[in-house]
């Protein structure tokens, strides 16, 4: 198997053009989609290699295994990626749930689709267009008529660094350590240290935090959280080593990341002010 490293995405949602160079293999706590309209490309999508043609559509849920292995030059398409919680109603699907095979291809897929796809694309060209999401969930409703799904516990085929991702991304707000992970996978501590370090190339504290402080980069944008809720909905048990798991990640303190990039007028925060000299909560291990 091939090394796998998570790539962290700054965007809850991403509708564009597909990527026009090959991307290593890569994990991200988002589902992404591709559709072809122009070209081809090669994929390896949770160890299957498929290969993308005009009309067929991709797909990669949420800390699944996937590259970008070739991209011809007259490669044209639509990209979709976006968190599991976008559209609440798929929410569930994404999380729990595998589809069977990771390409649908043109002919198999709704015809509507095609131009749910093209209008896709030109709203695409307006970053700030509202049609954007009422487009996605439209998508999402037709593809989920014409694609099979398994339950995620039964998908096998993926070996043991899929069902680590996934438990993770199921449970990375809870309090969580190696040895806990370990044991409910199951599988030895050395075992699982070994997936971090030989396939995602980064360390399982690493991989909690950036986890976590994506979330809580979602969370601060959002004014009716207040930082301290914020703290402990992302995981941590207090607000110093958030505080320094944040700055270490954003290079920015949380309340300098909301001031820049909260979607709306900040409300009253009167319990943001911590005392980051208080430490008495304890960190999770290392």
């Amino acid at each position: 198997m091939d090394p796998v490293f998570y790539e962290k995405r700054s965007e809850d949602i991403f509708v564009g053009a597909i990527c026009e160079s090959p991307f290593p293999s890569h994990v991200h706590d988002v589902t992404e989609i591709v559709c072809i309209t122009e070209g081809y490309l090669y994929m390896t999508i949770a160890g299957r290699q498929v290969t993308v043609s005009p009309g067929d559509i991709a797909m990669a849920f949420p800390s699944t295994p996937h590259s970008y292995d070739y991209i011809s030059k007259d490669a044209k398409g639509l990209a979709l990626i976006f968190a599991p919680d976008t559209i609440g109603e798929f929410t569930h699907k994404f999380r729990t749930m595998t589809v069977s095979h990771p390409l649908l291809s043109g002919k198999q897929k709704p015809a509507e689709l095609d131009n749910i796809i093209q209008r896709l694309l030109e709203v695409s060209q307006e970053p700030a267009s509202p049609l954007k999401l009422g487009y996605l969930h439209l998508f999402l409703s037709y593809l989920f008529t014409a694609i099979q799904l398994n339950p995620l516990e039964k998908h096998m085929q993926s070996g043991m660094s899929y069902q680590v991702l996934h438990y993770i991304s199921e449970h990375f707000t809870e309090p969580l350590s190696l040895e806990t992970t370990a044991r409910a996978l199951g599988i030895s501590r050395i075992h699982l240290s070994h997936i971090f370090s030989q396939q995602l190339r980064i360390n399982f504290r690493q991989y909690i935090n950036t986890l976590r402080i994506d979330k809580a980069c979602s969370l601060l944008r959002d004014p009716s959280y207040t930082i301290s809720q914020i703290v402990y909905l992302c995981g941590y048990g207090n607000p110093r080593t958030f505080h320094r798991a944040f700055l270490a990640q954003c290079n920015m303190p949380p309340k300098q990341y909301r001031a820049r990039y909260a979607v709306r007028p900040m409300i009253d925060d009167l319990d943001e002010d911590f005392d980051l000299d208080d430490d008495t909560g304890m960190d999770e291990e290392e």
